[in-house]
């Protein structure tokens, strides 16, 4: 089972479990809390989740209420496995496919400013030999077809080299895990794809998550811009919004100094490895510069309402209760479990590694988090479900 598809099935159960705990059990965690008992709450459920999980170090979090400017923000645990350094709330790290809500942004500032349109094939920057072998179908060579928008979308039917099946050889996730120090250009990224993979389908007929398709527009925006996507990011988001924390990951090693990543419990965050994720989410961040990013976004501070709007057109299912826009997710609670029916829904960027950056628009807060392991996405969003219920109990 692919580990995106885990979520909802996760959400559920925690939720039933909750619900098992009996009616006095809920009555006494529906009591409202002071804002000392609040961040003793979240902090104690944080530490339990460290403290249980193995393939955790640390795990950071951030709620942001727009509409009274409060802030709570959590860190607990330490920077890898082997440290005695605490995490810190401005702790660096890897914000795997989180880096994709930019990607959409930047093409989004650029339909605003004329230079493209989503309609545009991505065959107007790419040449034949980028694109061989992505987009044949049954014999046919489909690529002269391929949108920008539907490379956003995830419906142009190329394979996914992270999680994608493959026709020969070992999974790349596999490979990463018995060779952890395998590096990665995008080249190397698309000719897993050409050599081991199948597309999902024709364009426009499906939704299918790409990573391929990312790298695709990553190497689309070099060319646009004509500069390296890492100078991109800076210019278009990172230094005008005063990210000073946030940058393309483009230097791989001990050096990195970002915050434990595992995957199948190996620390990935000094090897490497993670040169697997380019455009599809290569960036390093922080809470804080996160929460500037999406509160810019949100805030129309980025692109233009009608952008925004089709950023946020979640109209392809990817799991039930979860849903996909361009570049962006959406949880509808009140569909992956009917004991959540009454929370709100929330939309944003989600990494496979555990990390997200969500928001509410009915209330207007900011969700923000990191446990930094692959291997503990689908509990992150249980954790970010409970926080919420005791964030909705926090006395005004």
């Amino acid at each position: 089972m692919r580990r995106r598809a885990k979520i909802a099935w996760g959400v559920t159960g925690g939720v039933v479990a909750l619900a098992l705990a009996g009616v006095g059990t809920l009555m006494f965690l529906n009591r409202p809390l002071s804002p000392e008992e609040f961040e003793q709450a979240v902090e104690k459920q944080l530490r339990a989740a460290v403290d249980s999980e193995p393939t955790l170090s640390s795990a950071l979090f951030t709620i942001y209420s727009a509409r009274n400017d409060q802030l709570h923000e959590f860190a607990v645990g330490t920077t890898h496995a082997d440290s005695d350094e605490p995490a810190q709330i401005d702790s660096r790290y890897h914000s795997a496919s989180v880096g994709k809500t930019m990607l959409a942004t930047v093409f989004g500032q650029l339909v605003d400013e004329g230079t493209v349109s989503l309609d545009d094939p991505v065959s107007t920057w790419l040449d034949d030999a980028t694109l061989a072998g992505l987009f044949v179908v049954n014999g046919t060579d489909h690529a002269a077809e391929v949108t920008l928008g539907q490379l956003l979308s995830h419906t142009s039917g190329v394979a996914d080299y992270f999680e994608g099946p493959v026709t020969s050889g070992h999974p790349l996730l596999a490979q990463i895990t018995a060779n952890p120090d395998l590096r990665f250009t995008p080249t190397d990224l698309l000719a897993y794809s050409r050599d081991r993979q199948q597309p999902a389908g024709v364009p426009g007929a499906q939704f299918a998550y790409s990573d391929t398709g990312y790298i695709l527009l990553g190497l689309a925006l070099e060319q646009i811009e004509q500069k390296p996507y890492a100078q991109i990011l800076d210019d278009r988001l990172f230094t005008p919004l005063g990210m000073t924390d946030s940058e393309l990951m483009t230097e791989f090693g001990a050096a990195s100094g970002i915050l434990s990543l595992t995957l199948d419990g190996l620390d990935l965050s000094d090897r490497n490895a993670l040169s697997v994720d380019w455009a599809g989410g290569g960036v390093v961040t922080t809470m804080r510069d996160l929460l500037t990013f999406s509160r810019a976004l949100q805030e129309g501070e980025l692109v233009s309402s009608e952008s925004l709007a089709a950023m946020t057109n979640f109209a392809h299912e990817m799991d039930p209760g979860i849903r996909y826009g361009q570049g962006m997710m959406q949880f509808r609670f009140s569909e992956l479990s009917p004991l959540l029916f009454s929370m709100t829904d929330l939309h944003g960027a989600v990494g496979a590694s555990g990390t997200f950056a969500l928001y509410d628009p009915s209330s207007e807060n900011y969700y923000i988090a990191n446990f930094g392991s692959l291997d503990y996405a689908q509990k992150a969003i249980e954790q970010l479900v409970e926080i919420r219920l005791l964030f909705d109990r926090l006395q005004p």
